[in-house]
Parts: structure tokens; C-alpha cells; sequence
């Protein structure tokens, strides 16, 4: 009956020691997560810690265990606790801000990630520290070694920081079997502690941190910091914005540094250019294609108050002990609750401080959607992540790991009941781990003997397991080396130096001009110099717009309807505007269709956030193009979806279909195959399970191959899993089809000769593309569209065949017509093409001609024929690096205005040059 008592009274002393610790390090008093945190953290309960920024959460996390560890020596060379971050950057960081609180407790901190060096890797394994700073793939790694996981059998603590980014992330589901398989590798019950500023979804996401089946304790901070946030719209071009955010800072007499957060690393290289120009504030650039010596001299910079404007993206969004931040503006939406706390919650970093933030945007969606995100961050209203439940790539790679740190064979119901541990995969069957092993067997990556149950690795299994840490898409990447100073400036995307890489080229990076030298592609280096004062190319990095969550998308809806009435008070005419031309306000309980049937094209306005709209429009899409028998094109953001066809789509057939039975997934699935979407994830999957090398230039032939001989294996669903995970919101889609048959939605059917205002936006971004944001767009477009009218064209009359001329596309007249027989059947095809006129001449005068010469006979009269329909358009088109006939068919064929047309060659141009590598099938 005494061990109760005997336990309460170590607990209070305990409880005492870690106060001490508090008041050792300089706290008066304990913040609320400490206090809430402290006695479920001394007696090793696994728990999930939600605070606002700057409350103290590291703190209350750390300086237990610290406390704890200190009291109670550990065996000699063990790591007792790890830290565990997601961000490289953010590691240095906390290092800094932790080392102080071990060594004061006479603990050793190392730090191990992707920037470690081989030597200090090799002190960690040699002497291993009291407490590890690790990422997830480094961790992987430290699960491989011999002496590591000897090191770790002393293992009693992991905090796991920045869940919320974990969470919604692949990274995550594979960092889950990362901490069971530390947990078997320790001797002891090891307590697990996440830390999260902002999480949606509490329950799922304590589950993550502890495992499956294990209890728990949630404990959040519900005293909300205070957010001083103003929105503000700014009419005109980036440069406006620039202009204003200069005279913003400067009247507001702002004394420590300013962040200037953009959603895409294109925005912050154009912002920060424009912004050095502008002005004689210190303008300095953070994001993740930027090498580290770069990101950290800025960070040194913000530490030391010095910085004036930096302008960045969620690369300086978590965790950075940066406290000298005055005010933080947002470019844009933020276009996520969480994104907007974590972002503007940098500033005034320091307990019960209002954090101060401005979002400026030159753009009416974005006014009200920031408005819409501020709104519900006061009713406590964060989105849910949605954990990738049962990743098969990222647990063949686990199961790999598991062959390698052991002689022994591995048994399948021993690996199946450790994965089965990790929250994100308690539901996967035996069936698809077996799967998975057979998939692997087959590649050579292990030896799998099904009659004793049991694998062993093969040599193939170490470059697999390295190859594949991590779960983010491998993207080729060549490395900018600065020729003057031999410093490595950044790195640009295969796709950038495809369509810029040419020497004498200028472009932007790290917010300086740079004339390409030579690319090297065998060493994947761009070398430059800088320059000064020249045209810009502004580079493009593989990334995805932010998406936006159906209750976004519904508060957006609910703002406009209170705009039209003079409710809200908004910068521009667009809700009154739309209000006029439509008649009704597009919400959650209204959809409003705007049909161009002269076109074959509409908007339909729907406030049902990203995922929906882009599960719809791929319904509509696949269900019209099956009836009509042509295909019907689609694209969608969060508030509208835009159908385009050759054939005319009905009131009655749209209606119809929306209000059809489904069952909606088998359709999603179906509409996905053969599509590059489906193509690039098989690819990478692929790769995951070690049956493509991580060099291997992607191809669509084999891609497609691979789908569809791997058709029901973990490969082909696993991509499948990952793209509906990311894409679409399947159930959210079907409440609002429901809702549609139901009456509670309504849909208004407009027919119109010119698309309202409220729906140009869908037509100036394709959603299916990675386009450059508009903003940037401007500029580029400018660039473009000075190279396609300098492009030379062979015009050749193909009624003739007599008639052929050179000339640049500004030299064409509107009306294309052969001089010779007056007719309008001209080709056009590259300057250098000699042999196009013989093969036209030869076909004329009745000769056979080759298959090849026959392919580029069929070629000749398409182009004739569209340059009969639209004249020069087709010439401009047409002048577009890899835009061929279909392409350009379809180009012309949704004009509607020249920015439009030269927006949608410009993004022709970077898909070809995205896929150009299968181009010849």
C-alpha cells in the first residue's frame, strides 16, 4: 500500500527540481503550458503540447526531461533524449536556445541533419551525446548503425517539434515507424512529447506522437496570444505593392526587423529585387532554394536586429529564435489559418505580446480571403490535417531499415506488428505488407522466403535505403556557383535552366541579377557572374500553390453575400460588380454558372475550397467527355471550376450530371489514368520501392508501363493513395452533390456573351500548372511575348506548294495568303526546315512519300489549317518552344484576349519543357 505514496512523493520532489530548473534559467513564473505541462511531463505521460508562438513551449518540453535526465544518471555513451525537427534551419536554432539548458544541467547536446559533416557525424557515433537535434531522414539514418542504435538503448525521451507540419506530410507517417523503432531499440519506456502551435485536429494528432493504442494527454494553451492584423489592397502591379510596403514601414517607424512572407520562392525573388531597387532599406532574402550559408548569414542578421526587410517563405515560418522581428507583413493570402498564425505569430516573439502583421494584396480574391482566414482564427477555427493513413512506399522503406540493422532474418509478423504500432498504419493489413515484400524481393532490394516468414537484406538494400530518406519528391536540381567569389548562391530547377539556361541569359537570385556563363549538365552546375541593371528572368522552383479548406472557401462565400448588401466594406467594386452582372452572390448554398456557349466554354462558381472544386471538375470533366464523345478540359481553384470543349455542354447535361448518382472514388481513380499527374507519382513511387534507380530521367512510356503492369500491387495504389490525399476531398464532394440532388444547393444558370469579372481569375491561371503567380506573371509574359515576335517561320502554300518565305512573326500580316494561287492553306514551320516544300511538292504532284515525310505532310496541313482560321495568332502560337499543332489548336481556341493567349503559351512552354523527355512517342 506504501508504493503510491512512495511515488507521489519522488513526483513532488521532481516537480521541485524542475521548478528550480525554471527559476536557474530565468523564469519568474511558469507561462500556462509549462504549468500545464510540467506534471504530466515528470511523470513520463506521452503528451501533445498546442501553444501559441512565443509562450514558451521548447521550454516546457526540455527543461523537464533536462531536469529529469540530470537527476537520475544515465548508462555512460547512451543518448538519452532526442529532439526531433523537421527543418534544417530550424535546428541551429533551437541548438542555440537548448545547449545553454543541458550543459547548465551537465548534459551534452549534438546536432546531426543534412549539413552535418562527415567528421562531426563521426564524434556523434564515437561519443554519443546526452541529447540528439535530429531531422526525420537523419534519424532514419542513425537507425541503421550498429554503434547508434547500441547508443540508443538507454533512450527515454523524444520531443517531436512542429507536429502540425508532420502531420499532413508523408515525412510524418514515415517518421511514426521511425519512433517505434526507437522505442525497440531502447531498453526503456520511452515518453514521447509533440509540440505544435496551431493544430486542428488534437486527438489524431496526440495519436501520431504516441503511437497506436497508447494513452495519452492533450494539453493546450487556450489563452490565445493577441493578433494585430490589418489587411490592406493595393491597386496595380508587384511593383505598387513594393512601393507601399516601403512607405508602410517607413511610416510606421518600425524599429526591428520586418518579415516579408510570400507563398512561392518566385514572389520573393521578384518582391526582394523590386525592393532593393526602391528603396535604402536593407533588403535581404530566406527560402528554401538558397544554399546554407546564405539562409544562415540572413538569420545571423534578424538575431542581431540588423536586417531591415527580409523577404521569405515558410522556409523562416517555424520555430527560428528571431525575437527582434518588429512586424511581419504577408504577401498575398495566406491562404491556411495555420500558415497566417505561424507566419504573422514571428513577430514581437515574447509572451503576452500582440503579434503585429499587415497582409497587403493587389488582388480582390485575396482581400477577401485573408479577411475570411482572420475570421475564423478569432472563432479558434484551424484546419484539420489530414494524416497520410497507410503510406506503402514510406513502410517498404521501413522494412528495408529493419533487414539492415540486424544479421538476422526479420520476421514478417514482427515487422508487421512493430508498423502496426505507428498510428498512420495500425490499419494495414498483412496482405499489403506482404505486398509490399514481394515487390521488393523482386527488385533484389531483399531476399523474402515465404515458407519460413522471414527476409534478409541484399547488397541492393543500401543504396535503396539512402537513396530514399526522404519522402519529399526527388527533383533535379543544378547548383548556381557565383564565378567571381566561388560561392554557391542557390540551386534552380531543371525546368528554370531548360527554358533559361542558355549563355548570356540574365536572371534573379537571392534578389541579385546573374548572367549565365555555361551550364555544365554533367556536373548539374549553372556558373554566373553578377550583373546589374538588365532584363529579368525570375526562376521557377516544382512547388504547389497552398490549398484552401471548404470552411475558407464557405466564410469566403458568407463575406460576399454581406459585401453585396453593404455589410462589409470592401477596397474594390468586384462583389457589387458581380452582384450586378449575375444576380446572385456565389456561396456555399449557391452555385452560379456562367455559360459561353459560342465558345463551348463555363465558370462555374462554386465557394467549395481547392480539394472540392478539383474533385468536382474532374467528375464533370470525365462524365461529359464519356457522353459527348469529345474531351472536356478542366481546371479549378477554391471558388471556381472552368469547363472547355469542342462540343457544346448543355444546361440540362451539366445539371444532369451533378445531380447523378456516384460512387465518386472509382470515377476520381478512373479519370486519373494516362494523365501526367498520375504518370509523375507512379514514377516517384516507383523509385520509393527501389524498382527506379534516384538518377533515372523520368519517362512517360515506362511510367505508364509501370501503372499498368503494377495495376493492384502497393505501386499503382499507392499512387493512387498519395494523389486523392493531396488533390481531392472526396467526402467533402460528396456532402455538397448531396446537397445539390437535396435542393439546399442551388444552381443559376446564366448565359452570357462576356465572362463577368468574378471569373477572369480562373481563366488567368491554369490550376493544373505550376504557372508562375500573376504578379510575376506580368513581367514574364512581357519577356516572352518579345521572343515569339522575333521567331522565325518558313511559310510554305500547301495548295500549291510554288510560294515559301521567311519571315519573323511581327514581319506576317493579320491575313496570311500565298501571293502565287491566293489562297489561305499556308503552313508555317521552323526557318531551317529545307524539306518541308519538297514533300509538299511531291505529295501534290501524287508521289508516295515516306512515313516519316507522311507524319510531317498530316503535320503541315494542321498548322495550314489553324493559320487559315486565325491568321497571325497562329504564327504566335505557334512560335511557342514545343507548342505543336494540337497544342496550339487548343490555345487558340479558348482565346479570348491576347494576355490570356501569351499566358497560356508561356505555360504551354514550361510544360513541354517539364515533360519534354517523352515528347517523341
Amino acid at each position: 500500500m506504501s508504493t503510491p505514496s512512495v511515488a507521489a512523493e519522488v513526483a513532488v520532489t521532481l516537480d521541485q527540481i524542475i521548478h528550480a530548473k525554471f527559476s536557474k534559467e530565468g523564469f519568474s513564473e511558469l507561462t500556462a503550458i509549462q504549468k500545464k505541462a510540467l506534471p504530466v511531463i515528470s511523470r513520463k505521460i506521452n503528451c501533445l503540447l498546442v501553444a501559441p508562438t512565443g509562450s514558451g513551449k521548447t521550454e516546457a518540453a526540455v527543461m523537464p526531461v533536462f531536469s529529469m535526465l540530470s537527476h537520475a544518471k544515465g548508462e555512460m555513451g547512451t543518448i538519452r533524449a532526442i529532439y526531433i525537427t523537421p527543418l534544417r534551419a530550424l535546428n541551429n536554432d533551437v541548438l542555440r536556445r537548448i545547449v545553454k539548458y543541458a550543459e547548465s544541467d551537465g548534459l551534452r547536446v549534438e546536432i546531426r541533419h543534412g549539413d552535418t559533416t562527415a567528421a562531426a557525424k563521426k564524434k556523434i557515433v564515437d561519443n554519443p551525446p546526452d541529447v540528439l537535434i535530429t531531422t526525420p531522414e537523419s534519424l532514419a539514418v542513425v537507425l541503421t548503425s550498429d554503434k547508434m542504435l547500441a547508443a540508443l538503448r538507454g533512450l527515454e525521451y523524444i520531443i517531436v517539434d512542429e507536429v502540425h507540419e508532420l502531420v499532413p506530410s508523408e515525412r510524418g507517417s514515415h517518421l511514426s515507424i521511425s519512433l517505434e523503432r526507437l522505442q525497440a531499440a531502447s531498453q526503456k519506456h520511452v515518453s514521447r512529447i509533440g509540440l505544435s502551435a496551431t493544430v486542428g485536429n488534437l486527438k489524431e494528432a496526440a495519436q501520431f506522437v504516441s503511437g497506436a493504442g497508447r494513452k495519452h494527454a492533450i494539453l493546450v494553451d487556450s489563452s490565445a496570444r493577441g493578433y494585430d492584423i490589418d489587411v490592406k489592397y493595393v491597386k496595380g502591379s508587384l511593383n505598387n505593392v513594393a512601393h507601399f510596403v516601403v512607405q508602410y514601414v517607413k511610416e510606421s517607424k518600425v524599429e526591428g526587423s520586418v518579415l516579408l512572407f510570400t507563398n512561392t520562392r518566385d514572389e520573393a525573388e521578384y518582391l526582394g529585387t523590386i525592393l532593393k531597387n526602391q528603396s535604402d532599406i536593407k533588403v535581404d532574402i530566406h527560402h528554401g532554394s538558397l544554399s546554407k550559408e546564405m539562409r544562415e548569414e540572413t538569420e545571423n542578421t534578424l538575431r542581431a536586429g540588423e536586417a531591415g526587410i527580409v523577404v521569405c517563405t515558410s522556409s523562416l515560418e517555424l520555430g527560428l529564435d528571431i525575437g527582434s522581428v518588429d512586424l511581419v507583413i504577408h504577401y498575398g493570402s495566406p491562404r491556411q489559418v495555420s500558415k497566417l498564425m505561424q507566419r504573422i505569430g514571428r513577430s514581437r516573439h515574447k509572451q503576452r505580446t500582440f503579434a503585429k502583421g499587415l497582409i497587403v494584396t493587389n488582388n480582390a480574391d485575396d482581400e477577401i480571403e485573408a479577411l475570411a482566414i482572420i475570421n475564423r482564427m478569432k472563432q479558434g477555427s484551424i484546419e484539420e490535417q489530414r494524416m497520410h493513413e497507410g503510406a506503402l512506399d514510406a513502410m517498404a522503406h521501413h522494412l528495408v531499415g529493419l533487414a539492415m540493422q540486424t544479421r538476422d532474418p526479420v520476421r514478417v509478423e514482427d515487422a508487421y506488428e512493430l508498423v502496426t504500432r505507428a498510428y498512420p498504419f495500425r490499419n494495414v493489413s498483412l496482405f499489403d505488407l506482404e505486398s509490399c515484400l514481394d515487390i521488393l524481393a523482386a527488385h533484389n532490394v531483399i531476399k523474402y522466403d515465404r515458407e519460413s516468414r522471414t527476409y534478409t537484406r541484399k547488397i541492393k538494400a543500401f543504396k535503396y535505403y539512402f537513396e530514399n530518406l526522404s519522402m519529399i519528391p526527388h527533383v533535379l536540381k543544378f547548383e548556381v556557383i557565383d564565378t567571381i567569389s566561388k560561392r554557391r548562391i542557390g540551386t534552380l530547377d531543371q525546368q528554370f535552366v531548360g527554358d533559361y539556361g542558355e549563355r548570356g541569359n540574365v536572371f534573379v537570385l537571392k534578389s541579385s541579377q546573374w548572367r549565365v556563363l555555361s551550364v555544365d549538365e554533367g556536373r548539374m552546375v549553372v556558373n554566373v557572374e553578377p550583373l546589374h541593371g538588365a532584363a529579368i528572368n525570375i526562376p521557377y522552383w516544382v512547388g504547389e500553390m497552398i490549398p484552401v479548406d471548404s470552411r475558407t472557401a464557405e466564410q469566403v462565400g458568407s463575406i460576399r453575400s454581406k459585401a453585396a448588401k453593404g455589410a462589409v466594406k470592401l477596397s474594390t467594386d468586384l462583389v457589387q460588380d458581380a452582384a450586378k452582372s449575375l444576380g446572385v452572390i456565389p456561396d456555399s448554398k449557391n452555385v452560379v454558372v456562367e455559360s459561353f456557349s459560342a465558345r463551348n466554354m463555363l465558370v462555374m462558381h462554386a465557394a467549395f475550397g481547392s480539394k472540392v472544386n478539383n474533385t468536382l471538375a474532374s467528375l464533370l470533366s470525365t462524365i461529359l467527355s464519356s457522353q459527348l464523345g469529345y474531351i472536356v478540359e478542366s481546371r479549378s481553384d477554391a471558388y471556381r471550376i472552368m469547363l472547355t470543349s469542342s462540343a457544346r455542354m448543355a444546361k440540362g447535361r451539366i445539371e444532369a450530371a451533378l445531380n447523378d448518382v456516384y460512387d465518386l472514388e472509382p470515377v476520381i481513380i478512373a479519370s486519373l489514368t494516362g494523365t501526367h499527374q498520375i504518370n509523375w507519382k507512379v514514377w516517384m513511387v516507383a523509385k520509393r520501392f527501389g524498382m527506379i534507380a534516384r538518377e533515372a530521367v523520368y519517362d512517360k512510356k515506362a511510367a505508364r508501363m509501370i501503372y499498368d503492369r503494377y495495376a493492384k500491387t502497393p505501386v499503382s495504389s499507392e499512387s493512387i493513395r498519395e494523389l486523392v490525399h493531396d488533390k481531392y476531398d472526396i467526402e467533402q464532394a460528396r456532402k455538397v452533390l448531396s446537397g445539390i440532388k437535396e435542393g439546399a444547393v442551388k444552381i443559376h444558370w446564366l448565359e452570357v456573351t462576356k465572362f463577368s469579372d468574378l471569373a477572369r481569375p480562373i481563366m488567368e491561371h491554369s490550376a493544373k500548372s505550376a504557372a508562375a503567380p500573376q504578379s510575376i506573371e506580368k513581367g514574364v509574359i512581357e519577356l516572352v511575348k518579345e521572343r515569339l515576335e522575333k521567331t522565325k517561320h518558313r511559310l510554305v502554300c500547301i495548295r500549291c506548294g510554288k510560294w515559301e518565305r521567311v519571315m519573323e512573326t511581327r514581319e506576317a500580316p493579320e491575313e496570311i495568303v500565298c501571293p502565287s494561287c491566293r489562297s489561305k492553306l499556308v503552313t508555317a514551320t521552323f526557318w531551317s526546315d529545307y524539306d518541308i516544300s519538297k514533300i509538299i511538292q511531291r505529295r501534290l504532284a501524287g508521289g508516295k512519300l515516306l512515313e516519316e515525310e507522311n507524319h510531317r505532310f498530316e503535320r503541315a496541313w494542321k498548322v495550314a489549317s489553324l493559320v487559315n482560321n486565325f491568321g497571325k495568332k497562329a504564327l504566335i502560337v505557334l512560335a511557342g518552344h514545343g507548342v505543336g499543332a494540337d497544342t496550339a489548336a487548343r490555345i487558340l481556341r479558348n482565346y479570348i484576349d491576347d494576355d490570356l493567349m501569351y499566358r497560356g503559351i508561356y505555360e504551354a512552354e514550361k510544360q513541354y519543357v517539364i515533360t519534354r523527355g517523352f515528347w517523341n512517342d
